[in-house]
């Protein structure tokens, strides 16, 4: 399929990102533009029109560790900016000195679809960072929320030779959407899941910390129980934090959490 890419990079300033989104008022992409340099661009894969941005927090060299962040289904689309105002974007902007990473966020264009329908473009995506010396490709680690909780385990666990370390947050195995972009039917996830097991015996070797709020009413929290109890039952190294009382927005606290910087920036030196 054929590839092509332009990029518009930005410099101390915030340009490319509407200053219009619901999840993020003018000032604070005002603020983000201050402690953050990001280039907003946009790729052509197998004729599908992809916004993505990378972000170098000030004081961050590039050619370190990076993090690939996937959002989830309420910043679908091709505007170039929703997907930086929600999940860890808006916790780096915050406090920037805590992540010394240089973030590469796709925005997946299609709202009833999985990450993985879009692999070929995330990884060209991860190509031509990497190619232009933006990161060192093996110091990347991978989290999503969401649907880019559930695009973390299907990456992590698709290319776990491209991945130091993945973080879910509030994440499921099994799809939710099908290759026609129709929903599929829901069950309760189980540890003895197939696609739970064959995910997990592809993550064992790779350090993965699972995040889910304990009254989530989108995703069920057994999702990230059951795929910790495989990971686990593997021989595999997971941690796994539940917010008791959260509904879906878990993210919030996870990306908060500095300890989560700091594993992040454990596996990826």
């Amino acid at each position: 399929m054929a590839i092509t890419t332009q990029a518009v990079l930005a410099t101390a300033l915030f340009l490319g990102m509407p200053t219009n989104l619901p999840s993020q008022p003018d000032e604070d992409a005002q603020a983000a533009g201050e402690v953050a340099e990001i280039s907003s661009r946009r790729m052509t894969v197998g004729g599908q029109d992809y916004a993505w941005s990378v972000i170098v927090p000030h004081g961050v060299e590039p050619g370190g560790a990076a993090l690939l962040f996937l959002h989830g289904y309420g910043e679908c689309g091709d505007d170039g900016g929703r997907q930086l105002g929600v999940g860890l974007p808006p916790a780096v902007f915050k406090n920037p000195g805590e992540w010394p990473f240089v973030l590469i966020v796709p925005q997946k264009p299609v709202h009833n679809s999985e990450w993985e329908d879009h692999e070929q473009a995330v990884l060209a995506m991860l190509d031509a960072a990497a190619a232009e010396g933006l990161y060192d490709p093996k110091r990347l680690a991978i989290t999503g929320l969401s649907q880019g909780g559930h695009g973390t385990i299907a990456f992590a666990s698709r290319h776990p030779d491209r991945f130091r370390a993945a973080a879910p947050v509030c994440g499921y195995a099994d799809r939710r959407f099908d290759e026609k972009q129709q929903r599929i039917g829901e069950t309760e996830a189980s540890s003895d899941d197939p696609t739970i097991m064959a995910a997990a015996e592809r993550l064992k070797a790779m350090p993965v910390w699972l995040f889910h709020g304990g009254a989530d009413s989108v995703v069920p929290p057994g999702e990230s129980r059951a795929l910790a109890a495989a990971i686990e039952a593997a021989g595999g190294e997971v941690r796994h934090t539940e917010y008791e009382g959260v509904d879906h927005n878990s993210w919030d606290r996870a990306y908060a959490d500095s300890a989560l910087a700091g594993w992040f920036l454990e596996h990826t030196r």
